[in-house]
């Protein structure tokens, strides 16, 4: 039998151990992939009490000998093309420049923001990697962070805790999941509208049309009634810049 690469083998190992116990999608890389790299990166991140345990499992999510860690920090330094690192890599005699990456990604963590033992609850999962890539040479005023990380985690129309620390460093409030508007506010709104947009002015089904924050979310804005109302589609759009 003759197949491509790598990701046709993990495809082919997936489908032979349905018998079996379910592999994980790592596992199966891990053994497609298999060679000195491999058994040299397991040392670092493939055992309970390993030494990326022993750093970062306050920001990792998932099981150190279910391979998660390891995909995880692959992920990190590869920006998620895992398996064209690790064909790249694969007869490589050492995993340390993934190893020293790893480390530097957790001690940027630890030093730039200083997160007491609540705070990681809502540090755990984030694609740390991406962030210190993106801002590793930026100098935080951590007081100022921590005030931030305070007011997002009692504002109730953030849904999303964990995306606290991507919005803060980027900006961008689809880590937030900001708290839509109910389909009770979306209609009262387009009824006290008379189904004109609010910023076009044309009028359009409600299917057509989309809530909107008069005052924005990050201007103090709130999810509630009397801030909710109705573009449409194309105007929304344009104004969120989507």
């Amino acid at each position: 039998m003759r197949l491509g690469g790598g990701e046709s083998w993990v495809k082919w190992f997936r489908t032979i151990n349905i018998a079996g116990e379910e592999l994980t999608d790592q596992e199966l890389r891990n053994a497609v992939y298999a060679g000195s790299w491999v058994s040299d990166a397991k040392r670092y991140f493939s055992k309970n009490g390993a030494p990326a345990a022993k750093i970062g499992s306050d920001y990792l999510t998932g099981s150190a000998i279910r391979q998660d860690y390891l995909e995880t920090a692959i992920s990190w330094i590869s920006d998620g093309n895992i398996e064209v690192y690790m064909s790249n890599h694969q007869h490589d005699a050492s995993a340390a420049p993934l190893w020293q990456f790893f480390q530097a990604v957790i001690t940027w963590i630890d030093t730039s923001f200083r997160p007491t033992k609540e705070r990681k609850k809502i540090m755990k999962g984030v694609d740390w990697g991406m962030l210190y890539k993106q801002f590793k040479d930026k100098v935080f005023d951590f007081s100022e962070i921590d005030n931030e990380v305070k007011r997002l985690i009692l504002d109730d129309d953030v849904t999303k805790k964990t995306g606290i620390y991507p919005y803060i460093l980027t900006r961008k409030e689809k880590y937030l999941s900001i708290r839509a508007f109910t389909e009770a506010q979306k209609l009262a709104a387009y009824e006290r509208q008379g189904g004109i947009c609010a910023d076009c002015g044309q009028h359009f089904d409600l299917s057509q049309m989309e809530a909107d924050h008069i005052t924005p979310w990050h201007e103090g804005g709130r999810t509630v009634a009397e801030n909710c109302q109705m573009l449409c589609k194309e105007c929304n759009r344009r104004k969120s810049g989507k």
